[in-house]
């Protein structure tokens, strides 16, 4: 008895009642939503902080309802904000299609930020072949079209089988490759994405076409007055930090948050997002990419703000 004084030790619960209460109440506007998600079982933490006018990055840290731990982070841009803009970053901010160009996000920033488009937040975008670099979607960068085809393969189905992109006023959109032709001409702003984890505010039935395998993700959706815009990146492949995600539990959380219409941009490696930290004068990676630092992509999505 006296050696366990000396070490401190208390004596374990012994009912119900001597167990202290754990429970977390989310405090963010997306926490609160989610906490009644079907593919949310419970959240650990949660934190949000305004990265620019109109532009908010909220961390969630939770237990999905499969009881796998996961690390996600959420940008929520108000489409509406005067100023803002959302670009499609290419390497070195080059306007043609370069076979096998790829760049860090961060780095994309360089040639990109000036004053009165100032970047904020970048998020890699389509998917592309590793054997050559070769972008598997189009790309269409404020009205010029640098590529309007699709490279599908039939060993990766959840590839090219999807775009999203903005209207000449600013809606988003997201559809179907087959639907790509007839909107082409509509589209200032484009890149190709893979599965439609939401479909007309409907998550899917069955997602057994596609990947069963727990991977990093990146998804983007949005409202139905196609005013908010939300990415969500989900870290992967690191065990006791965050498992990856399934597309069925990113459409739920998509279409709890209010998303009509959500797809899948390119995962694993390339999931990240990078911002304008609110405090410092950098440019952070803010979640923990599965290659353990930020990997050269083929494209992203920037949002813009109108700043000195």
């Amino acid at each position: 008895m006296a050696l366990a004084a000396a070490c401190g030790c208390q004596k374990l619960p012994t009912s119900p009642a001597d167990i202290p209460d754990t429970t977390y109440e989310p405090r963010t506007a997306i926490g609160k939503v989610l906490a009644d998600c079907p593919s949310v079982g419970h959240i650990y933490a949660d934190t949000t902080f305004l990265v620019a006018t109109g532009v908010e990055e909220t961390d969630l840290h939770i237990q999905t309802a499969e009881a796998k731990v996961e690390h996600l982070f959420f940008l929520r841009v108000d489409l509406a904000t005067p100023g803002l803009k959302m670009k499609v970053g290419m390497p070195y901010d080059q306007d043609a299609y370069v076979i096998g160009s790829r760049q860090n996000p961060s780095d994309m920033v360089e040639y990109v930020d000036k004053p009165g488009q100032r970047v904020v937040a970048v998020v890699n975008a389509d998917f592309w072949d590793t054997s050559n670099g070769k972008i598997r979607g189009p790309i269409h960068r404020n009205g010029r079209v640098l590529k309007d085809s699709f490279i599908f393969s039939p060993t990766l189905t959840d590839q090219a089988i999807s775009f999203f992109g903005f209207d000449y006023d600013g809606i988003p959109v997201i559809r179907d490759s087959v639907e790509y032709r007839p909107m082409q001409g509509d589209l200032r702003d484009c890149t190709g994405s893979g599965v439609v984890i939401v479909r007309n505010g409907e998550v899917p039935a069955s997602f057994s076409a596609y990947s069963p395998n727990r991977h990093p993700r990146n998804v983007v959706g949005y409202t139905a007055d196609g005013r908010t815009l939300y990415f969500m990146i989900a870290d992967g492949r690191q065990p006791l930090w965050s498992d990856g995600m399934l597309y069925w539990e990113m459409g739920e959380i998509m279409k709890s948050l209010g998303c009509v219409w959500s797809s899948n941009l390119d995962g694993g490696g390339s999931a990240q997002l990078v911002i304008r930290h609110p405090s410092a004068e950098i440019y952070q990676l803010r979640n923990r990419a599965s290659d353990g630092a930020q990997r050269a992509v083929v494209n992203t999505w920037m949002v813009t703000v109108d700043e000195p």
